[in-house]
């Protein structure tokens, strides 16, 4: 019995120096940590997961058979064993760190106030119904959840100012029994696009530089690197063909600093902590847009992935909030989002069009408010629980 015992002893903490691996997460090319990468299975029928920090570090307290290491910004690996760094495949060209300096082109701000002077005429004049496919992915400690919508989507226009879908295919993949759809980050990409919050104050408030190492198509078509003025979490790059004065695409990485300062009102955040307890100890984002043009020269949003991760809120204290995210889906930390768009060729007859109510990260919702956010996780959607196989 003794000897027994010592095996299992000897066993279990074995299975234990195994179960916490610190391993870190790289991109391959740049051999740059990688952070918020998400690392999950399921095994057992439990799934574990962890989250890569600021270091690329991650610390693997779980056995598996095959783990699955995911980013937006990266190609998806599979492992059945474990090695001490993971490197990533780069899916998105990347901008290497940048000194912009104060001295810049002078004809940078008056092209990109060209475009500010244009952008409602060439982006958002002309009505329109486009193909969408978008697909959104949440992972905390303990859940894993997707869900890929399908259908038409209705943009915003000069004479129509939020955005509608009509969902034709949804499908959702959860580790547990939750029936819910998630658009929140569909409203994000839309409402937060980046030529649509162009404007003289975020020109006057960043410093602009050629990237001389942009392989350019042609002559005009030039990438602009960028960093704000006043923090230091807030960069990123501008593809514009500078005769036109359009924008190609945009990249943007954003920081606890500048989210909170733009994204959310610092009274509402600040009585939302003295009420419920509610911080924020992290919030990153990033966010990269690619434009099409149509054949009438006006533009539109074709390609957007999207990045979110907020850490260190604590809503487990507030019984109602913790209710309408039951309801609602939210309550992930670790967020990812991609849409596509595209023409639509032909029309149905009779739509029933869905209205997307504008972005929001926190807010007092009225109950007409609540209700509609409800509504929209509850679209019709075929589910599945989430399998091992499905890593």
């Amino acid at each position: 019995m003794k000897k027994t015992s010592l095996f299992l002893i000897f066993a279990w903490i074995v299975l234990s120096i195994h179960a916490q691996q610190r391993v870190v997460v790289a991109d391959k090319e740049t051999h740059e940590p990688v952070a918020q990468a998400s690392l999950f299975t399921k095994e057992s029928g439990k799934f574990h997961s962890a989250i890569s920090n600021d270091q690329g570090e991650a610390v693997v307290g779980f056995t598996f058979r095959r783990l699955t290491i995911s980013h937006l910004n990266y190609e998806r690996r599979v492992l059945t064993t474990l090695p001490d760094t993971i490197f990533l495949v780069p899916r998105y060209r990347e901008t290497a760190e940048v000194v912009v300096r104060n001295i810049e082109p002078k004809w940078i701000r008056e092209k990109l106030r060209q475009v500010v002077k244009t952008k409602q005429k060439v982006y958002f004049s002309q009505p329109r119904e486009l193909c969408y496919d978008y697909k959104t992915q949440s992972i905390d400690q303990s859940s894993y959840y997707t869900f890929q919508s399908k259908g038409l989507m209705r943009m915003k226009s000069l004479g129509h100012d939020h955005y509608s879908l009509c969902q034709t295919e949804g499908h959702i993949v959860s580790a547990d029994s939750t029936q819910l759809t998630d658009v929140a980050n569909l409203r994000r990409m839309l409402y937060e696009d980046f030529v649509d919050e162009l404007d003289g104050d975020f020109i006057s408030s960043h410093r602009f530089n050629v990237n001389g190492d942009f392989d350019s198509p042609s002559k005009n078509v030039l990438e602009l690197v960028f960093r704000s003025k006043k923090r230091h979490d807030d960069r990123g790059r501008i593809v514009i063909d500078t005769a036109r004065c359009i924008i190609h695409s945009a990249y943007r990485i954003s920081g606890t600093e500048t989210n909170k300062h733009e994204r959310m009102s610092q009274v509402l955040l600040a009585f939302a902590r003295a009420i419920s307890g509610y911080r924020i100890d992290k919030w990153n984002r990033t966010y990269h847009v690619s434009y099409a043009e149509q054949p009438d020269g006006t533009m539109y949003p074709s390609d957007v992935s999207y990045k979110c991760y907020i850490e260190g809120y604590d809503r487990g204290d507030d019984p109602a909030e913790k209710e309408f995210d039951q309801q609602s889906g939210g309550g992930f930390p670790n967020m990812e989002a991609t849409l596509h768009l595209s023409a639509a060729t032909a029309l149905p007859d009779s739509i029933a069009w869905v209205p997307l109510p504008g972005s929001w990260y926190l807010r007092l919702s009225s109950e007409r408010e609540r209700q509609q956010e409800i509504t929209l996780s509850h679209l019709p959607a075929l589910f599945d629980i989430y399998k091992e196989e499905d890593n």
